[in-house]
């Protein structure tokens, strides 16, 4: 069972971190310091780099019954992932309902989907106002995994808990306004791109919400609209963005060989010259075990001169040229070489 939640808007900066050393007393400030720092760095990095509001899914949706129509009241989140104002990543890791009736709901990562309910306490429902409002998530943090603490000194109480982990979280709420950070146009992204006076570094909103839908009722609770895109704020992201690498065929349309056709065992320096297309000037060859490419010279676009030395140890017969080039393309020619 969780403690009790806590948001994670921003708090000021954490400017400096532990440095350890030999025989240094490690206590719980110097772990927390610790990971406090690469947190807040995060979260700045999130803010300042890319942005805040919805990534990526986070659809609000009736909740449809088997029987047809829907459930009064309730409202169906779907998987997604936010930044919030703060910079704090939202993880929404699976569907979740929401009864509007709750105001607000807190939901930790190792809840179970679907409709989140408290097994201590009763649900206590409160109609909203109006005939319209705004669902809206903002990031919060539970202490989670109780241990046993032991007393400090030789106090003969019973050991005591301490919670060990932090559990990442967020919370619903219907809200009655549309916050002023999601209203307005967004700026032309080729204006971002255009020469322009250097920009201030903008301060996190006090407002931590970030809105997902606009939702319409009727008094007994009846959804009767839903706008996915009023008040919501997206952020630019290249998740989906990629591209292909182009490059051409490598061939080997001919190999010339040193005058004498065969070659026997132990000859050093034999020239090859071998044509073809796409070959890089860094392109290797190689003829089988027993005999060493020690050099090539690039004369053109699609001609390669490589210098061979057969080994002793090398056998006889025919050899295949295998040429690769340094982006690992490969072609092969048959039977392009005899040792005797």
């Amino acid at each position: 069972m969780s403690a009790a939640m806590t948001n994670g808007h921003h708090r000021g900066s954490v400017t400096e971190r532990p440095r350890y050393y030999a025989r240094q007393l490690i206590t719980p400030a110097e772990l927390n310091l610790e990971a406090a720092y690469f947190v807040e760095r995060l979260r700045r990095h999130n803010r300042l780099l890319h942005g805040w509001g919805v990534v990526c899914g986070a659809l609000v949706c009736r909740v449809e019954t088997p029987g047809g129509g829907a459930e009064p009241w309730k409202v169906r989140i779907t998987r997604g992932h936010l930044i919030d104002p703060a910079g704090n990543e939202v993880a929404i890791e699976t569907e979740r309902v929401f009864d509007l009736r709750a105001g607000s709901v807190s939901v930790g990562t190792a809840d179970p989907p679907g409709e989140h309910s408290d097994p201590w306490c009763s649900e206590v429902w409160t109609q909203p106002e109006g005939n319209q409002g705004w669902i809206a998530v903002r990031y919060r943090q539970s202490m989670a995994r109780p241990v046993r603490v032991q007393p400090a000194g030789c106090a003969c109480d019973e050991s005591s808990c301490e919670y060990s982990r932090w559990c990442d979280g967020y919370e619903l709420r219907l809200l009655d306004y549309c916050p002023a950070t999601h209203q307005g146009d967004p700026p032309d992204l080729d204006d971002l791109v255009t020469p322009r006076p250097i920009p201030a570094c903008p301060e996190p909103p006090a407002d931590p919400w970030v809105v997902l839908a606009k939702v319409q009722f009727d008094p007994d609770g009846t959804i009767t609209a839903v706008d996915n895109c009023d008040c919501r704020r997206m952020v630019v992201s290249l998740a989906e963005a990629w591209w292909k690498c182009t490059t051409s065929q490598l061939t080997v349309t001919g190999v010339k060989r040193d005058p004498g056709g065969d070659y026997t065992r132990g000859q050093q320096g034999i020239k090859l010259t071998v044509s073809g297309g796409a070959i890089d000037p860094g392109a290797t060859a190689d003829l089988g075990p027993g005999v060493k490419v020690t050099g090539r010279q690039h004369k053109s676009a699609t001609e390669i001169v490589y210098t061979v030395r057969i080994l002793k140890s090398a056998q006889k017969g025919e050899r295949d040229l295998t040429v690769t080039n340094p982006d690992c393309r490969i072609a092969t020619s048959k039977k392009v070489f005899k040792i005797v």
